[in-house]
């Protein structure tokens, strides 16, 4: 009788924890986003001269039952022609009985400003399927009696000035969403707002050094931020380190495998909490493969 209360004690206050989080932070929270942007500024994909395929796992509060679990799984290529990249994006996210499956399209354009310095825009659309697997929670409450299954259509914006060593991005990912079919929908998307912006410094050869700085401004949760550094060493190995404003410290290492494939790891702590044990650590895993098309076409080291 007591590891039953106990587990439904822990149950309802993991609930409450994510009923806050998705009034307020909807969006998934990726440790790895500055290599893969595209999550966050439909932009991005015209940053990049070469198609990309990325593959992100993120197992979030590990130790702790019914913790967001999410992967994602993202493609882009230019059209060399006309500047112009499309790419697309599949997600799937679960937290406790509720999951997100959504698959949405991107497509950004380059402008050349001068010799060094380009404008990009983009647009994002796509549409999610909510899930509610109410019947595994064991309870008599008519609310809870069937599971429940709706769709939600959105579509966002980003711009980016970048040159080579520089980029500062302004972005909404979900700017606006809207209802699909006459189901009872339980979830009101918020609008989330990005502002980005990262400097690559060349100390010599073997070493660069990038900082970069992120903005989240979403309805409900006040300014938000992120703050980190990354070490290049020999265009091979990233070493990094994010401090995020929910007190979050992040450590991440990325390897360049060979001139096509890269492998990243990231594994976030918590500072301080108020809710001892609710909070555990946090791992992720990224795999980024960018496709040489042409044997005599040779793949630039990407630093944003």
């Amino acid at each position: 009788m007591t590891k039953r209360f106990l587990k439904a004690l822990g149950f309802a206050i993991l609930c409450c924890c994510c009923c806050l989080q998705s009034r307020a932070q909807q969006q998934p929270i990726y440790s790895q986003y500055m290599f893969n942007g595209m999550i966050i500024n439909p932009a991005y994909p015209s940053m990049d001269e070469s198609s990309s395929l990325t593959a992100v796992g993120r197992n979030q509060w590990v130790g702790v039952d019914g913790a967001p679990k999410t992967a994602t799984a993202s493609f882009y290529t230019p059209l060399r022609a006309t500047n112009t990249s499309l790419g697309v994006s599949l997600t799937n996210e679960k937290i406790t009985v509720n999951s997100q499956t959504g698959v949405h399209f991107n497509v950004s354009q380059r402008v050349k400003l001068n010799e060094k310095l380009y404008l990009a825009m983009g647009l994002k659309g796509g549409m999610s399927q909510y899930r509610e697997d109410n019947t595994s929670l064991y309870t008599s409450d008519p609310v809870f009696a069937q599971n429940q299954s709706y769709w939600k259509t959105d579509i966002g914006f980003g711009f980016m000035v970048f040159t080579d060593h520089f980029f500062i991005g302004l972005s909404s990912p979900t700017f606006k969403s809207f209802d699909l079919g006459n189901s009872v929908n339980k979830v009101a998307v918020a609008s989330h707002y990005y502002l980005q912006s990262g400097y690559l410094i060349t100390v010599n050869d073997n070493v660069k050094f990038k900082p970069n700085v992120l903005l989240r401004l979403v309805k409900g949760a006040g300014l938000q931020y992120d703050l980190n550094a990354n070490i290049l060493l020999k265009n091979l190995v990233w070493l990094g380190a994010s401090w995020r404003s929910e007190k979050t410290m992040t450590g991440l290492v990325q390897v360049q495998l060979n001139k096509n494939l890269q492998l990243g790891y990231s594994y976030d702590t918590p500072m301080q909490s108020n809710l001892k044990g609710a909070q555990s650590v946090s791992h992720e895993i990224m795999i980024n493969y960018r496709f040489s098309w042409s044997k005599w076409k040779v793949v630039a080291p990407r630093y944003f």
